[in-house]
C-alpha cells in the first residue's frame, strides 16, 4: 500500500511530476477520488474534482505524468478548479 503522508494545495501554475502509482475511490465525506502521485520518495494525494477526474481517465496506472493546476473557471454558480495533464511517457500497450 503506498501510504499518502502529503496531499497538494497548488497554487495556480503550481505543477507535480511523478509516477502515478494508484487511484483511491469514495473517499472521505464526499466520496471523492484520491489520485497518489509518486515523487521522488514521497507519496503525493490529490483530491479528485469533476475537471480532474476527467483529464485522468486518459492516465495509467505507472504513466509518468505532470500535473498542472492552472487557476478557476466560473461554472453556474460557483468556481471550478482547472488542471491540465501530459503524459511525460511513450506507453505502447
Amino acid at each position: 500500500m503506498n501510504a499518502v503522508k502529503t496531499f497538494w494545495k497548488p497554487e495556480i501554475n503550481d505543477e507535480i511530476r511523478g509516477e502515478y502509482v494508484e487511484v483511491l475511490d469514495k473517499v472521505g465525506k464526499y466520496a471523492s477520488k484520491v489520485y497518489k502521485i509518486r515523487t521522488g520518495n514521497e507519496i503525493i494525494g490529490i483530491w479528485g474534482k469533476r475537471q480532474l477526474d476527467s483529464i485522468m481517465q486518459s492516465a495509467k496506472i505507472g504513466d509518468m505524468i505532470s500535473l498542472k493546476y492552472v487557476g478557476t473557471e466560473k461554472v453556474n454558480d460557483h468556481d471550478m478548479k482547472r488542471f491540465e495533464l501530459e503524459i511525460l511517457n511513450d506507453r505502447k500497450d
